[in-house]
């Protein structure tokens, strides 16, 4: 199922300019959202119920990659951004709040470290921003503008506040860049080094954003509590025809059930019986999507996920996505 709508901007002689590409798509299903995100390597799932609506914005710079996100729903979105890449982002609505490993994102904080191992959750509909830039370019320009090497704590994906003012600055100025690259014959998509020069001016105001020193202490305590998420989640798939309880999941991360639930609701913002659930609804999903056997059935492919009372699997699948699995099956 394909619904998104791209636009590519070109340049006065209609050709799409060799350093640059803006686009944009409006999608209807977080996997085809994240399909709009083809520098990317996420997995998104749909976690808070009702019909999912996105927008993906997208500006494709030399050595670097700007998105605006914007989902109706809460969304979970776990890979990576390249791993030779440096990654920044920030909520884009004063209300807006994300949790990014177990650490708050929220109005006044930026995000900030290296692209590889992701794990985002938006609370609740959101809009962020991003930046990811290639290592080396960000190493070379930070020495050359601020004499100094970049702080080891960027090595790390980190939450920093950096308070209401700074913070609008950089919303204001990545909401910026986006609309001056909507309009067709913008004089700054013309050639190699003016995009450059935009690339350059969005990590700048990134980077004198930054502490010089930030305390990373608690990302020993989120680590532990990501890998007991990490290995319960592992477990649940494992096993989806036959999903386990949570007295099996507890023996099988050695955790109690006050700590599971701590660390699920740390990292997830929801409880673990409830994301067992929600992941298997998605599995489901994703595979009358795919279709891969022509010739199974909605309640072939629920068997699969360990759901064999059909109604009760029906008006769970429709309260998350806000339409029953045979139309999900008829679309593919």
């Amino acid at each position: 199922m394909v619904r998104a709508v791209v636009k590519d901007r070109c340049a006065p002689d209609g050709t799409v300019p060799r350093a640059a590409w803006h686009g944009c798509a409006d999608t209807a299903d977080v996997q085809e959202h994240a399909g709009s995100l083809p520098e990317w390597a996420l997995q998104y799932e749909q976690l808070s119920g009702g019909a999912f609506h996105g927008r993906v914005e997208q500006i494709h710079l030399p050595g670097a990659y700007m998105v605006k996100e914007t989902m109706n729903r809460s969304v979970r979105q776990q890979g990576e951004i390249g791993r030779d890449m440096y990654g920044f982002a920030l909520v884009l609505q004063p209300e807006g709040e994300a949790i990014c490993n177990g650490q708050r994102l929220g109005a006044t904080s930026l995000l900030v470290g290296r692209g590889d191992d992701l794990d985002l959750c938006n609370t609740r509909a959101s809009q962020i921003g991003a930046l990811s830039v290639d290592c080396d370019l960000v190493h070379t320009i930070s020495q050359g503008i601020y004499h100094r090497p970049l702080a080891p704590w960027l090595a790390q994906q980190v939450v920093v506040d950096v308070g209401p003012q700074v913070a609008g600055d950089l919303r204001a100025h990545l909401n910026r860049v986006f609309l001056q690259a909507d309009r067709p014959q913008a004089r700054h998509w013309q050639g190699e080094a003016a995009m450059s020069r935009v690339r350059d001016d969005m990590l700048l105001a990134f980077l004198d954003a930054l502490p010089l020193d930030t305390d990373i202490s608690h990302l020993k305590s989120v680590a532990q509590r990501r890998r007991v998420v990490h290995r319960a989640r592992e477990m649940m798939l494992a096993r989806v025809d036959q999903p386990p309880s949570l007295l099996e999941v507890c023996r099988h991360v050695g955790a109690s059930h006050r700590k599971l639930h701590y660390c699920f609701q740390d990292i997830l913002g929801m409880s673990p019986a409830r994301y067992l659930r929600v992941l298997r609804l998605n599995g489901v999903r994703r595979q009358l999507q795919s279709r891969r056997d022509p010739h199974a059935g909605v309640q072939d492919v629920a068997a699969l996920w360990g759901f064999w009372h059909l109604g009760q699997f029906s008006a769970d699948y429709k309260r998350l996505f806000a339409e029953l699995p045979s139309q999900t099956l008829r679309r593919a």
